[in-house]
């Protein structure tokens, strides 16, 4: 719009002059007029008066047309500007409707008693209770979610829909108690393919302390007890078959395994085969040492040397190795160097 005037009035200037100067052309042709004698009056001089007389009336027509010409762009712009000020005042005029809409219902809601407005919200913030129940069970906050489901029921009276969103929340429990059962029986069953079975008890326990009412848990109650009784079954026969296959060193590596799964009763019962087997191994490492000693293969001597000493401590062999280790070292020493 500041264009708009700024153009108008350059053209008003535009338009002033261009009177002025057929304001000043009507002057001068006027005077060449008057001062004329009609005896004077030659070829010449009646041409430079109807130029000038010519001259005129061309800028008059021409301002005439400028006139014209600016005071329709004037109106147009008038015309333009109006509308947008009318536009504007329309606008205005639509906030304003808005406004008092939006103060009059303002008005209306702080007008509202707490009963009415609690029928107003209702939904709102019924929507609202049910997201955040979901998101609860998403989440398994499980007492959170029951604490909300009890608000809908006695707050809104959804008592159907409560129950159902409590069936829900049960199959979600439900879902990750076999899914954390199911992780520790796999634990428990990696523990007994190990023989770890005072760990696997233990799981065990901590399964039926948390879960006593599970069907998969019950399973497991006496078969951590009856899986070690095979294993140890198992270690049995298989020394006797050592013993009896003179197979010592098999033998003493299934008593040391076994050593952990018998009772008193039972270790006094292998007591004579346990000596058996310790003194076959012991045999055979002496013999094993002798034939060492006489092949002057000092560094193996030393070594079944060293074996007798830390598995047989208290035997006479050991003894007579340990009286003879300080030489032995000494010939792998010379061997060495």
């Amino acid at each position: 719009m500041a264009a708009a005037v700024k153009n108008s009035r350059a053209g008003l200037w535009f338009v002033g002059i261009v009177w002025l100067i057929s304001l000043v052309s009507w002057l001068f042709a006027t005077l060449l007029l008057l001062g004329q004698q009609p005896t004077e009056a030659d070829a010449v001089g009646n041409s430079s008066a109807y130029s000038s007389l010519w001259a005129s009336v061309f800028f008059t027509l021409l301002a005439f047309a400028l006139t014209c010409f600016f005071l329709l762009r004037y109106v147009n712009t008038l015309r333009n500007n109006g509308e947008i000020i009318v536009s504007v005042l329309r606008r205005m005029q639509a906030s304003d409707t808005q406004r008092q809409a939006l103060l009059t219902q303002l008005g209306e809601n702080l007008l509202l008693s707490d009963t009415v407005k609690s029928v107003v919200f209702r939904e709102r913030d019924l929507s609202l209770l049910r997201d955040a129940i979901q998101q609860d069970i998403r989440a398994e906050k499980w007492d959170s979610a029951n604490v909300l489901i009890d608000e809908l029921h006695e707050r809104f009276g959804c008592k159907e829909e409560a129950q159902e969103i409590r069936n829900e929340l049960n199959r979600y429990q439900i879902a990750g108690v076999e899914e954390k059962i199911d992780t520790s029986v796999k634990h428990i069953e990696s523990l007994w393919s190990i023989h770890s079975y005072v760990d696997a008890q233990k799981e065990v326990d901590n399964l039926t302390r948390l879960y006593p009412n599970n069907e998969k848990v019950h399973k497991l109650e006496g078969k951590t007890a009856q899986l070690r009784q095979e294993h140890k079954k198992d270690l049995l026969r298989r020394l006797d078959a050592a013993v009896k296959e003179n197979d010592y060193d098999q033998g003493v590596e299934l008593l040391k395994l076994l050593d952990i799964y018998l009772t008193p009763t039972e270790a006094a019962a292998l007591e004579e085969s346990a000596r058996g087997v310790l003194r076959g191994k012991l045999h055979n490492m002496g013999v094993q040492f002798s034939m060492f000693v006489t092949e002057k293969q000092w560094d193996k001597a030393l070594q079944v040397g060293k074996c007798i000493i830390e598995e047989y401590p208290n035997s006479k062999m050991s003894q007579e190795v340990r009286d003879n280790l300080e030489t032995l070292e000494q010939r792998v020493r010379e061997s060495a160097g």
